[in-house]
């Protein structure tokens, strides 16, 4: 079995417009890994991980977990792939956090029994277990997160990608949120403008720069040389 999990190579996309949001863009996630997007805004980072899941198609290769990102194969990479919004608001909409993380596993065609027993476990490991039944929408910005966390950890990827997974958290929260991701076991691709948060999780960083990687290496490494604070 191959430790490559995502394999992108040369990968460009333009929008309909014609503005270029990628231009030869390779890329590698090994399992076990986490590996840090850096880069300003409008660098590409959000179209890229779009590509992964096939929401966008470019030229060039995507593979995940061995297979095309395109085609019949898009229904097991979702599957195996599970991505965590930057606003929780668009990806909790059930009436309590307990309903909304069984929403994945009943749409795999799960039993009662079986959604009951990834419930639990997955609102254990956010820290939820004690609010199953609370609405979303009386949860702290932190909270609703974990809540969305656990929606996507309820499906059981292989895969994170985690989408600025601290916007709008105050410290607490985002320690709160560290110590959750770094006791998951997936792969994880973390796009994040925040030093500290990469520095915490990542094994590695790639930073993008109009649409390009223009640099690979440490999160500490590229921060210097990018002047990212």
């Amino acid at each position: 079995m191959s430790d490559v999990l995502i394999d992108v190579r040369d990968l460009s996309f333009r929008y309909p417009d014609g503005s270029e949001a990628l231009r030869g863009v390779s890329f590698v996630l090994r399992r076990s890994e986490t590996v840090a997007i850096l880069g300003a805004n409008g660098s590409g980072k959000t179209t890229f991980l779009n590509h992964l899941v096939g929401l966008l198609h470019g030229t060039g290769s995507v593979h995940v977990c061995g297979m095309p990102a395109e085609g019949s194969n898009l229904a097991e990479i979702r599957r195996r792939v599970g991505m965590l919004f930057q606003d929780s608001d668009d990806q909790i909409f059930m009436p309590t956090i307990e309903e909304d993380v069984a929403f994945g596993p009943l749409n795999l065609g799960l039993d009662e029994a079986a959604v009951q027993v990834r419930v639990d476990h997955c609102l254990r490991q956010v820290g939820l277990n004690g609010q199953r039944k609370r609405p979303p929408h009386h949860l702290s910005a932190g909270e609703r997160r974990r809540a969305a966390l656990a929606g996507v950890l309820a499906t059981e990827p292989e895969i994170l990608l985690l989408d600025e997974p601290a916007t709008f958290l105050d410290p607490p929260g985002k320690r709160s949120l560290v110590e959750t991701l770094r006791s998951l076991p997936q792969s994880k691709i973390l796009v994040t403008h925040e030093i500290g948060l990469a520095a915490a999780l990542a094994d590695r960083a790639v930073f993008f720069e109009g649409g390009r990687v223009a640099a690979e290496g440490s999160v500490e490494d590229l921060a210097t040389r990018f002047e990212w604070h």
